[in-house]
């Protein structure tokens, strides 16, 4: 499906305009993970992420997307732009959370990207009326570029991220690789990714790491998406 290149291309200036940051430090007490959070006002959903102290080369990230479980689907682009980043996509699946690794190379649907990977976390699923979806992120700081040049997450200054959402159910709940309409909502804020660095990023993964034999009975946590 074609997106309108009048929305979108909007979300492409995101990523060259910079400013104060957006974020304030936020305790998950569910996991115990400290990380910099944004909230957007108008629709309550939170974007949140901790990064490891050493941030050298591709590294990792710990990922918090919390948010209204009856929105159709609920997404953060690492660049700050639409187009050749990774998108996390997630959305409620009845009491679960599905997660899918996208990237866009023009204004279409979003395709499956097999270069981004999600450990889901304790502190994941849907209570009562909320979303809310943790993971270790392997591949989302890190991207080629239009020309094929390599792109990091940069931490001199307030990164500038972007979101999007929609009211609209995906075609398939249950399958990762579903397709999905247009967002109906669109922003961008700054995170202050060195306030989101800690020594602690280590053992905040292993305390809430799923054992195997839960794992795979609780959440969806497939390769690509």
């Amino acid at each position: 499906m074609r997106w309108p290149k009048v929305i979108l291309a909007a979300i492409s200036l995101f990523g060259s305009v910079f400013g104060q940051s957006d974020t304030v430090g936020y305790t998950d007490s569910e996991t115990g993970i400290k990380f910099q959070s944004f909230t957007d006002a108008d629709t309550q959903v939170s974007w949140r992420v901790a990064l490891p102290e050493k941030t050298e080369g591709d590294y990792d990230a710990l990922i918090q997307i919390e948010g209204p479980a009856n929105l159709g689907w609920i997404g953060w682009a690492w660049a700050g732009t639409m187009a050749y980043n990774p998108l996390t996509i997630v959305w409620a699946n009845g009491k679960t959370v599905v997660h899918s690794s996208r990237i866009a190379y023009g204004f279409y649907t979003p395709s499956v990207y097999n270069e981004t990977t999600y450990q889901v976390l304790k502190g994941t699923g849907v209570t009562g009326d909320t979303l809310k979806f943790t993971a270790l992120c392997k591949g989302c700081t890190t991207w080629k570029d239009f020309d094929g040049n390599t792109q990091t997450l940069d931490l001199t200054q307030p990164a500038r991220l972007a979101y999007a959402l929609s009211h609209e159910v995906v075609e398939s709940p249950s399958n990762s690789s579903s397709n999905f309409n247009i967002h109906d909502n669109v922003g961008h804020w700054n995170a202050d990714l060195v306030a989101s660095k800690s020594a602690d990023f280590s053992s905040w993964v292993s305390k809430n790491t799923i054992p195997a034999s839960n794992e795979s009975f609780h959440f969806r946590n497939r390769r690509g998406a």
